[in-house]
This record gives structure tokens, C-alpha cells and sequence, in this order.
């Protein structure tokens, strides 16, 4: 086992009054039994990851008892994942809170024995403890790499004991050579590793003594000393947004953080930036009173940051139910046509996902600017009702669901697209008081320019105005647009 070099410095975190890194929306998402429809009274968002493949934790009893469940892009149903043999989902736990594009998960158990860390991978549970400490945590793994083919685990590890002020250390596993190194901290009463990315930085928090750094929770950023490689030793900043209680969770490779923050009051909400700089994520519903039955103050608490800044985790609402939550960096609409067409002026990359949002319709046309690159691909927003939707280019309509990345290129249309149509939304999705306020779709451009296209809602499911016979179903839309079959034009 190696020790990770030791560095502490200690960087003081502002938030900005204006929004340094865009304007966020925030939808909710509950855990919705696919056999039954019953809708979880408790939901946490743990990750994602590129495929679209959420990961989460669920209870119908307000957490008392829970499960761990995938989002499956692929069939956009919630998928209960197994407990190893011989758990009881009760005295005996396994609870997966990291993903990678693999589609390997890892966690911790709970046991009587104590905790250990874990791998699944196919249905298989590979265990593993960090010798030297009597329990081990896992909290995420990355994607595999030349160094670490299966990837790295990162989360903490303790002694059992709890009589010291180094009773806690993060580390760093390799399962595939069951290899380890742990970071160390300053004096703390608790050390708390878990975000990482790929160029080897990781992100947590500590609780501070208050000989070192002011008493109470502190960020935690480590930064590898050679290369991108974690395993072989690294740094340590600590930090604080606005003087306040501070814990880090996420980091993306573009080296922006998502942090929960508590105020005086006790209150918890989510601010995303870099240990410089900082802004408060708002997600609507997630302050106020704490509840008559309940110690809680409503809030939010992160987990995961994608590379395009999406932020997953959980929103406790005024109600203190809990619900899982994606907050999403998002372009709003620069005014609106005479046709109530919202308009948008962003600037864009090849192929670099940009998100742009309007409030909830039950379609939209999307459409570019006369000069604008054409649309490359589309991926629809989790959590909006049942997650399924139809896109509709000419007179082709394609079911796509939620997470999934639709790419015009390779559905028959090579120079991408310059109109698309996104129908048969969920009227579920316009009835939620958090998901009717914001509908952020990404895009991809097919080559760098400005997008000063249109988001045009609709007023029938389908987007057809020639029909006269009222509302209609969701699956009844669904059955009259994929049923189409025209002969489609040639790509232009």
C-alpha cells in the first residue's frame, strides 16, 4: 500500500452574483415501479454516465428500508439491481453509488461485521477491503485507461476505532491489481472521498478539529503530483464557498465542482464552479421551514457532475419528500417570434453538446437560424413523465427515450438536419410543479458557428394542426406518428 503525499493549502471560495457558468434549470425525477406504476415516496440520484445509464436508490417508506436501481436508457424503465448472495437488504446491505462507461458499478456494504467495498460488473460482486483499516467505502469508479484497465475506485476508509484525529483517510484502488493508496489529511474528525476525473483529481470533505482549519466541514480537492495517475501520490486544497460548511461530491474533467453547502441555518443547497469561484444552484421547491415531523430543512445535495455540467443528486422539498434531481446548464430563450416560437443565440462547437431549455409543451419544432451549422444530434431530458418521446425528422418518426443520444447522422441523414420535431411528450411531464418550468434538450452541431434557431411548442401531442378530434393519449400519438411510413426525401 502507498501513502499519498501530503500538501494542505487552504483557498478561500466566492460566489459570484452573476452566473459565471450559465443560467441552470432543475427537473426532478421519482422511481417509478415498472410493474406497477407506484411512484417511490423516496429517490437518490447517485451518477451517470455517457450512455445515459443513471444510477439511484429508492424506497417506498420514506427510506426506512431501500434498493438500488439503474435508469436503462435503452428500454426507459427503472431496473432494480440485485443484492449479493446472501443479503438481506436489511441487517446486510450493498448500496452502489458510482458508474463508469462500462457500465461498472461500485459501493459499500453493510454488514455486521462492518463495511466493505465492491465491484459489479455483469451481475457479478467483487469485493475488496483496503488492508491496514477495518472498514472500506467505495464511492466511484472511473473509466478504464492504459495504467488502470478496469479503472479506479475512490472513496474512504476508517479504523474502526474513532479515537483519533486520522481515524479516517480517503483512497484509491486498482481492481484490477487490487493495488491501493490512501490520502491523508489534516487532523479531522471524519475524511470523505468520492468525486474523480479523468485527470486524476478527486473531491470530497473533511470535518476539521479546528487546529489547521476553522472547526466544521471543509472541500477537499487532490490533485495528482505525476501525470494523471492518482495511485502515484498528490496534493491536497481545502476549501470553502462563502465561509460556509462545505462538502465536495462531483468533478468533472473540466475541473468544475458540485458541492453541498450549509448555511447558518442548516439549510443545504448545491453551488457548482471551481475552488475559486462558485454559484448556488437553485432547483424550485427546495427551501422553506423545516417539516412538522421532520428535523430536515428542504434542500439539495449533489453527487455527480457530467462533463457537459449536468448535476445529479437529491432535492428534499417543503413536503421533506426526497426526490432525485438533474440540474442542467442551460441557454434560455432570447425573446420569442410572433408565433410564440422561443429564440435562442448560443455559440457552438462541432460536436460539443450544448443545452438549451424553454418551460414544458407536450411538443416542440426545433429549428436553426439561416446561417446557423446544422443539428448533428439530439438527447431528451430524464425524470419528464414516463421518459419516452418521439422525433420526428420529415416523415420518419423515430422512438427515442430519455438519456439516449439520437444522432441524425446515422439515421439516414448525413449532413445532419436543419428542422426536427420532439412529440408525444408525457402530459405527466407539464403537471409536476418542478418539470413543467424547464425542458432542457442538448444538441450537437455538426460544425462550429452560432444556433440562433427556434424551440417552437406545439399545441397538439403530435404536431399535427389538421386534426380536429381533440386531445389525444400519449400512447395513442406514439401509435399514430410510428406508424408512418412515408418515402422520405433526399437528404439536402
Amino acid at each position: 500500500m502507498y501513502t499519498a503525499i501530503r500538501c494542505a493549502f487552504v483557498l478561500a471560495a466566492a460566489v459570484f452574483s452573476s452566473s459565471v457558468f450559465g443560467d441552470y434549470v432543475a427537473n426532478r425525477l421519482d422511481y417509478v415501479d415498472p410493474g406497477t406504476g407506484a411512484v417511490a415516496n423516496f429517490t437518490q440520484l447517485w451518477s451517470i454516465n455517457n450512455k445515459g445509464t443513471a444510477l439511484g436508490a429508492a424506497s417506498f417508506d420514506g427510506g426506512a428500508t431501500a434498493f438500488s436501481f439503474i435508469y436503462d436508457p435503452a428500454t426507459a424503465n427503472y431496473v432494480r439491481l440485485p443484492l449479493p448472495p446472501g443479503f438481506d437488504g436489511i441487517t446486510t446491505f450493498a448500496n452502489p453509488t458510482g458508474i463508469n462507461d462500462a457500465g461498472v458499478m461500485t459501493g459499500t456494504t453493510f454488514e455486521p461485521t462492518g463495511s466493505r467495498g465492491f465491484t459489479l460488473k455483469d451481475g457479478v460482486f467483487t469485493f475488496f477491503s483496503i488492508p491496514g483499516w477495518a472498514e472500506t467505502g467505495a464511492r466511484t469508479i472511473g473509466n478504464p485507461t492504459a495504467a488502470h484497465p478496469q479503472g479506479v475506485v475512490v472513496g474512504y476508509v476508517d479504523d474502526g476505532v474513532f479515537e483519533t484525529l486520522q481515524s479516517f483517510a480517503g483512497f484509491v484502488y486498482d481492481p484490477a491489481t487490487a493495488a491501493s493508496a490512501t490520502i491523508n489529511t489534516v487532523d479531522s474528525f471524519i475524511t470523505f472521498m468520492h468525486g474523480q476525473n479523468a485527470l486524476g483529481q478527486i473531491v470530497g470533505n473533511i470535518f476539521a478539529d479546528g487546529s489547521s482549519l476553522a472547526f466544521g466541514r471543509w472541500g477537499t480537492m487532490f490533485t495528482p503530483t505525476t501525470g494523471v495517475d492518482p495511485m502515484l501520490g498528490g496534493t491536497i486544497s481545502y476549501f470553502r464557498v462563502n465561509d460556509m460548511r462545505t462538502s465536495a461530491r462531483g468533478i468533472n474533467d473540466n475541473g468544475l465542482i458540485a458541492a453541498a453547502v450549509q448555511d447558518a441555518t442548516g439549510s443545504t443547497q448545491t453551488y457548482v464552479g471551481t475552488s475559486g469561484s462558485f454559484q448556488l444552484v437553485n432547483v424550485p421547491g427546495s427551501t422553506g421551514p423545516a417539516c412538522p415531523d421532520s428535523f430536515f430543512l428542504p434542500g439539495t445535495f449533489p453527487e455527480h457532475i457530467t462533463n457537459a455540467g449536468q448535476v445529479f443528486g437529491q432535492a428534499t422539498d417543503s413536503a421533506c419528500i426526497q426526490h432525485g434531481f438533474i440540474a442542467t446548464p442551460a441557454s434560455l430563450p432570447t425573446g420569442t417570434t410572433s408565433t410564440g416560437a422561443h429564440t435562442f443565440s448560443v455559440d457552438v462547437a462541432a460536436s460539443a453538446p450544448i443545452f438549451i431549455s424553454a418551460p414544458t409543451a407536450i411538443a416542440y419544432d426545433y429549428a436553426l437560424g439561416e446561417h446557423d451549422p446544422r443539428f448533428a444530434s439530439v438527447r431528451l431530458p430524464l425524470g419528464m413523465g414516463n421518459n419516452k418521446f418521439v422525433v420526428v425528422v420529415r416523415h420518419k418518426a423515430f422512438a427515442v427515450n430519455a438519456g439516449q443520444l439520437f444522432d441524425f447522422r446515422t439515421h439516414g441523414f448525413e449532413k445532419g438536419v436543419k428542422t426536427f420535431r420532439v412529440a408525444c411528450i408525457d402530459p405527466a411531464a407539464r403537471l409536476d410543479p418542478v418539470n413543467s418550468l424547464a425542458f432542457p434538450t442538448e444538441l450537437t452541431f455538426v460544425e462550429a458557428g452560432k444556433f440562433t434557431g427556434t424551440q417552437q411548442p406545439l399545441v397538439t401531442a403530435t404536431g399535427d394542426h389538421d386534426r380536429g378530434d381533440g386531445p389525444i393519449s400519449q400512447s395513442e400519438c406514439r401509435e399514430r406518428l410510428l406508424s408512418r411510413h412515408d418515402a422520405d426525401e433526399a437528404d439536402d
